[in-house]
């Protein structure tokens, strides 16, 4: 960095003591011969001592931008505005000297270069400050101001092959004051008027708003700026210095923009680098410290965090993070920057303090969470056996009451042989099969309960099966459609067997029933929690269907038709099941639905 400004020093130097030896003899040489307009001498002869003061100045604000403009891209910008004021500001002076009309034309000309190029200097360096130029955009945007620029320069420049800018004859010896405004001169003005505008509109949205008054004095310097160019233009100040003029205003307008923070300004880039709010460090490619924040404190163990910077190899990736019991709660990171490395260094003792914590809190988390398993483990041996109890009362329950049946069959059996005997005798007994057959699927489930409590489908099926393989040799038209695609628990299983078997007796009880049972399982939204299903909203539970159906002849039935299924309403009734079950003299219809873990009162 100090190599880059002394060679910008020198160079700075030479240019300004070039430009001042001419001017220098410019100026011993006396005043050129000029002709007078309106009774006012004409050229640069009156204000060449102030040029030659001039053009060293901004020759020195330039190399002062270097120095304190912190975005290098900004201060290029600035940079070459002050080159062209100079470059302007020269051909000024060596115009008129010339004596050439072609040649003094072509260097009035080129007056527009400068002009053209500081406005689009000045509104790229307000677009950098607001950060537009990260949009895409942008550079097309950028790219289109350029040609406009160059359309333009080269249309002034051409003026003589056209004159559309300038309207004059060479043959007039008062040209150079004589002229007139073609529509290209409206044109370049009013494209010069609209970059100034937006250059205020980028500073305005670049500017925080208490920075925004300061555009107060940016704006009487334009103000001042467009007064002096409509008075130009309407010749009452055609013997002035336009780029004399045109320079000090316009540097004064970025001056006051660089000096209130519109366009990022530090007077030296060590001061702003010292003022950053971080413990930061900038190595050479050998390790030793270049620059350094004023939060910087040196160590003892400087040397083995640069080592290890060195060797985390920050050629291959552009940034690393390491940490060193040497320097407790503190994160390092490092940086490839150009001709070294950056090393921050990170204050994390919050973070520790608070990683530590949460550690605490996750080992507490963790044991109570071990604890909630246990006990969730022990709530669920307790919930089997409370089901499992339930069930076996409840099949006990039942059993007695179909044992005390059978004995009031058995009891009351017919001891004739004749046929009204045989056949009531017949009658009993099937329906003592039929009960033998409920009591050993019912206890059943207590023994499956103990070995393998899951039922599949072809497991029910067989049990479906086989019952009404039995009612068809009754003389029952019978027939059993299990669809389950899952296990079934044995509270289920058992709620299905009261179905089927009270079905079966209210069958054999009516006159030429015809009996058909249909068994499914399906998903169901779950109604929350509020409805007392246990089933969160938006959940799915399993629903285990089952659909009876039967058919008799005749307009009464017996009494065991009528008891067989009001005894299945009074079951289903003492359940957690959902059912509907309609009972008509020439037939019944039953629709049950029981949820996992369901069924047992």
């Amino acid at each position: 960095m100090g190599i880059d400004r002394k060679h910008v020093l020198i160079a700075c130097a030479i240019a300004g003591a070039v430009l001042g030896m001419v001017l220098a003899v410019l100026q011993a040489v006396g005043p050129f011969a000029t002709s007078d307009l309106h009774g006012m001498p004409t050229g640069a002869s009156r204000s060449t001592g102030f040029m030659l003061a001039m053009a060293p100045l901004l020759a020195a604000w330039g190399f002062t931008i270097h120095l304190r403009c912190s975005d290098a891209q900004i201060a290029r910008y600035l940079k070459a505005n002050a080159a062209l004021c100079i470059a302007w500001l020269l051909i000024v002076t060596l115009k008129y000297p010339t004596g050439n009309d072609h040649l003094v034309s072509i260097m009035w000309y080129l007056y527009y270069v400068p002009m053209l190029l500081t406005s689009t200097f000045s509104l790229f360096s307000a677009m950098r400050a607001s950060a537009l130029d990260r949009m895409p955009v942008t550079s097309y945007a950028k790219r289109a101001v350029l040609a406009i620029d160059a359309a333009l320069i080269a249309l002034v420049l051409t003026n003589n092959l056209h004159h559309a800018v300038f309207r004059f004859s060479f043959d007039d010896p008062l040209w150079s004051g004589s002229y007139t405004y073609g529509p290209g001169y409206w044109v370049v003005l009013g494209w010069i008027i609209t970059q100034i505008v937006l250059f205020f509109a980028c500073s305005f949205a670049a500017a925080r708003r208490q920075l925004r008054s300061a555009f107060v004095p940016l704006a009487l310097i334009v103000g001042v700026l467009g007064t002096y160019t409509v008075l130009y233009i309407l010749r009452f100040l055609i013997g002035s210095n336009l780029a004399l003029v045109y320079s000090i205003l316009l540097i004064s307008c970025l001056e006051i923009a660089l000096d209130l923070g519109i366009l990022p300004s530090y007077y030296w880039r060590e001061s702003m680098f010292s003022a950053l709010p971080f413990n930061l460090r900038i190595l050479s490619r050998t390790g030793e410290v270049a620059l350094h924040t004023a939060l910087f404190q040196p160590s003892a163990h400087d040397d083995a965090l640069h080592s290890m910077l060195l060797q985390s190899d920050l050629s291959r990736r552009s940034i690393t993070s390491f940490r060193t019991t040497a320097v407790p709660h503190t994160l390092f990171r490092g940086y490839n920057v150009t001709g070294g490395s950056a090393l921050l260094a990170e204050d994390v003792a919050a973070i520790d303090e608070r990683r530590v914590t949460l550690e605490r809190q996750q080992d507490s988390l963790r044991a109570h969470n071990d604890l909630l398993k246990h006990c969730h483990a022990i709530d669920g041996v307790l919930y089997r056996t409370q089901q499992e109890r339930a069930l076996i009362d409840e099949i006990e329950q039942t059993l007695a009451a179909k044992t005390r049946r059978i004995d009031e069959l058995l009891s009351d059996l017919p001891r004739g042989n004749d046929p009204q005997s045989l056949a009531k005798r017949r009658e009993r007994l099937t329906e003592v099969k039929l009960l033998i057959a409920y009591c050993k699927r019912k206890g059943g489930l207590v023994l499956a309960g103990k070995s393998d409590p899951a039922f599949n489908r072809e497991r029910l099926q067989l049990v479906f099966n086989e019952t009404a393989a039995d009612l068809r040799t009754l003389g029952i038209d019978c027939a059993a459609l299990v669809d389950v695609k899952r296990v079934l628990p044995a509270s289920t299983v058992s709620v299905l067997y009261d179905c089927l078997y009270d079905f079966a007796a209210a069958a054999f009880a009516a006159s030429n029933p015809i009996l058909m049972l249909f068994v499914s399982d399906k998903a169901e939204a779950g109604e929350g929690e509020g409805s007392g299903d246990g089933v969160a909203v938006g959940q799915h539970r399993r629903v285990v269907e089952m659909r009876a159906a039967l058919e008799a002849g005749g307009s009464s039935q017996s009494k065991g038709y009528t008891r067989s299924l009001e005894e299945l309403r009074r079951v289903l009734e003492r359940r957690n099941v959902r059912f509907a079950l309609d009972i008509a003299p020439d037939g019944a219809t039953l629709a049950v639905q029981v949820s996992e873990g369901e069924g047992v009162a």
